[in-house]
């Protein structure tokens, strides 16, 4: 992979249209679309590749695309002018992101950036628009996704003013489990390499608080740990403990 966000038109590294094509083919927002749309998604799409840690969008940080993961995964956060910066989730392959940039004013402007050496397929927002008014069921699509994205968001907003640290860190676990987990002899990894401190962004805690928990989920059988890694070795404890209430 490059040592710099790299795009794909013009070079020859970068994947052919049936790539993109297939890509767009496992994306869950596009799954159902008839093969005519999604050869017209493939044709205006364009690839870029991000090392871990780069900005998707820094040099136009307004820039109008949404983008589905082909490789690797992001990062979607908030940053505060004190350096605070909270982290809203942990997307893998073939999730589809900034879709808020379908808006004409969008609400707020999250921070994007690669957990890891990753692979993104861009759709500029003026040619899916064209697709989706030419089709307009299609908007049934975009609109059900943002639905359950914003459910999603009020699910967080309850947990993070109600829940216990406890209840957060297990429902974030089984969460992130959830989307990226691989089974394995031994429960299920988590799938993503995960830093104490940044899942201390996600709960709004400090790196020690985090690492506490998790030597606590470890000493009850719930997880394992090895380095930056996290495997759930009970899945049914876990969630118990997600949704219980006081």
């Amino acid at each position: 992979m490059a040592s710099r966000s790299r795009e794909s038109v013009g070079e020859g590294t970068a994947p052919a249209h049936g790539d993109r094509l297939a890509v767009l083919r496992r994306c869950p927002l596009f799954a159902a679309w008839p093969e005519a749309r999604l050869a017209d998604l493939a044709r205006i799409a364009r690839t870029a590749d991000y090392p871990r840690g780069a900005e998707i969008f820094a040099r136009d940080p307004e820039q109008r695309d949404i983008f589905v993961i082909a490789a690797g995964g992001v990062e979607v956060s908030r940053g505060s002018a004190a350096g605070r910066k909270f982290v809203l989730s942990l997307s893998g392959p073939f999730e589809v992101l900034a879709l808020v940039r379908l808006l004409d004013n969008p609400p707020i402007r999250f921070a994007y950036r690669a957990h890891m050496d990753t692979t993104l397929v861009h759709l500029p927002v003026a040619g899916l628009r064209a697709i989706l008014d030419a089709d307009p069921i299609l908007w049934r699509d975009i609109a059900l996704l943002m639905c359950a994205r914003q459910g999603d968001s009020l699910r967080l907003l309850n947990d993070q003013q109600l829940g216990s640290l406890d209840q957060r860190m297990a429902w974030t676990l089984a969460d992130l489990a959830r989307i990226h987990g691989i089974a394995g002899e031994q429960g299920t990894d988590v799938g993503l390499r995960l830093p104490q401190e940044q899942l201390g962004a996600m709960l709004g805690v400090t790196r020690q608080s985090v690492n506490k928990l998790l030597r606590g989920f470890e000493e009850a059988g719930l997880i394992a740990i090895d380095y930056n890694r996290i495997t759930i070795r009970d899945p049914a404890a876990l969630d118990r403990l997600a949704a219980q209430r006081d």
